[in-house]
C-alpha cells in the first residue's frame, strides 16, 4: 500500500548510486557518461543531486567533470556502505535512488526491504544478463542473478537502455513486467557533434589514400575485435583498406600478436584511447561495432550521429534496435567473420547512405528525451 498520496511537489533529491568515484575500480565508458550527463543536466534544473561512492576517503579520487553543485558522499569501504546508505536515506526521507550495475541494483533493490515506501528505487539495466553468463565467473553470475529474481521486482521502476534487455529480465529472471521501462540512453550529445571538425593527429587520417574502417571499444573479448581482424584480413584480400581500433584494455596483447601473425602490422593500428571520437569517425569510412554482447552500444549512436556508414552484430542487446533492423546500418551475425567481411567490402564499395539522415536518427536519442522519461518515473511517488 502506497502512504504518499500525491507526487511530490518542486525539486527532487535524486542520488546516483553506482561507482563513478569508488573502489577498488571506478565506473568508465557508458556508466561514466550516463552519470555525468544526467547528474550535470538534473542540477541545471534545479534538483539536488547525489553522486554516492562506495571508496575509503584516502582512495577516493574526484571526477572533474561532475558539476560543483553535484553532492559527492563518501560510503566508505564495502563492509562500512550499507550502513551509510542507510544512514544517507534516513537523512533524506523520499531520495529517489537510481542505480547502476548488478552489485549496486541488487543492494539498492534490498534497500525496499528496510525502507520500503521511505525510498524510491530506480534500478538501471545496462548488460544483458542472459548473456553475462558467458563473460562472468560463475560465483559472481551466480550472485547478480539470483540478485535479479529475488530483489528486481521490489524497486519502484526497473530502466532497461533497450528493450532487448527488457525482455530478459522478463522472460529470463522474472521481473515483474509493471516495473520494466525502457528509456534509451542520452547517447546523442551537440557538443560530440561539434567536435568532428576538430583535428586528428593519425596519418591515416590526416592523409587519407585509401579507405578507413574504424572501430572503438573496450579491448576485451566481448567486444569481438579479435573477429574484426579476421574478418578485416578477409577484406584485405579484395580491397586496399585500413583499420583503427581505439580503446585500452587486457586485450591488447592478444589483439596486437594476432594483427602480426595475419600480417597485418602496415594495415591495423591500436591508437589506444583518443580524447573526443567524433573527429576520427568523421574522417574515416566506415564504423564496425563487432560486439558480442551489448546494453545499449552509445558508440554505434555516436558514430550515426556524425553521420557515419555503420555496421553491426546482431548483438543481444541494442544494434537491432538502433539500426532498426538494418534501416540504418548493415548487420551480420555474432562471430562470423566471413559474413563480416563481406558485409564491410559492400559498405566501401557502394554508394554511402544520406549521412543527414543517419544523423537525425542518432538525435533521437536525446538527453531531453530521456530526462523526461526519467523525471515521469521519479515524480511517482514511492511504493511499499
Amino acid at each position: 500500500m502506497n502512504h504518499l498520496a500525491a507526487p511530490p511537489q518542486g525539486p527532487l533529491r535524486i542520488a546516483f548510486y553506482c561507482n563513478l568515484m569508488g573502489w577498488p575500480k571506478r565506473s568508465s565508458g557508458g556508466v561514466r557518461q550516463w552519470v555525468l550527463t544526467m547528474a550535470n543536466a538534473l542540477v541545471d534544473a534545479g534538483h539536488a543531486v547525489d553522486v554516492l561512492s562506495e571508496a575509503p576517503r584516502r582512495r577516493f579520487v574526484d571526477e572533474p567533470l561532475l558539476d560543483a553543485r553535484v553532492g559527492r558522499v563518501i560510503l566508505g569501504y564495502p563492509w562500512l556502505a550499507r550502513w551509510r546508505l542507510d544512514a544517507y536515506v534516513r537523512a533524506h526521507p523520499g531520495v529517489r535512488v537510481v542505480s547502476a550495475l548488478n552489485h549496486y541494483n541488487v543492494e539498492a533493490a534490498r534497500l525496499k526491504r528496510r525502507f520500503k515506501d521511505r525510498v524510491h528505487v530506480m534500478l538501471t539495466q545496462r548488460e544483458n544478463l542472459s548473456a553475462d553468463a558467458a563473460w562472468l565467473s560463475a560465483r559472481k553470475y551466480g550472485r547478480a542473478s539470483a540478485g535479479a529474481r529475488r530483489d528486481f521486482s521490489r524497486a519502484d521502476a526497473v530502466v532497461c537502455v533497450s528493450q532487448g534487455l527488457a525482455d530478459d529480465l522478463r522472460d529470463n529472471f522474472g521481473v515483474d513486467p509493471a516495473r520494466l521501462h525502457t528509456i534509451y540512453n542520452p547517447a546523442y550529445r551537440a557538443s560530440f557533434v561539434a567536435a568532428a571538425g576538430d583535428p586528428v593527429d593519425h596519418p591515416w587520417l590526416a592523409h587519407k589514400d585509401r579507405p578507413v574502417v574504424i572501430a572503438a571499444g573496450r579491448l576485451h573479448h566481448v567486444k569481438g575485435f579479435d573477429v574484426l581482424i579476421d574478418a578485416f584480413a578477409r577484406l584485405r584480400t579484395r580491397l586496399d583498406a585500413r583499420l583503427l581500433i581505439l580503446g585500452e584494455g587486457k586485450a591488447r596483447p592478444e589483439l596486437e600478436a594476432q594483427v602480426r601473425a595475419l600480417g597485418l602490422a602496415e594495415h591495423v593500428q591500436l591508437p589506444g584511447r583518443v580524447g573526443t571520437l567524433a573527429p576520427w569517425m568523421a574522417r574515416a569510412d566506415l564504423f564496425v561495432l563487432s560486439s558480442r554482447r551489448e546494453g545499449l552500444p552509445a558508440v554505434l549512436i555516436e558514430a550515426l550521429a556524425v553521420g557515419m556508414n555503420v555496421l553491426a552484430t546482431r548483438c543481444p542487446s541494442g544494434p537491432e534496435e538502433i539500426l532498426e533492423d538494418g534501416r540504418w546500418g548493415r548487420l551480420v551475425p555474432v562471430g562470423d567473420a566471413a559474413a563480416l567481411a563481406d558485409a564491410m567490402a559492400q559498405a566501401l564499395q557502394q554508394p554511402p547512405p544520406d549521412r543527414q539522415r543517419l544523423k537525425d536518427r542518432a538525435a533521437e536519442f536525446s538527453l531531453d528525451r530521456a530526462l523526461s522519461r526519467y523525471l515521469a518515473l521519479w515524480q511517482r511517488p514511492p511504493t511499499r
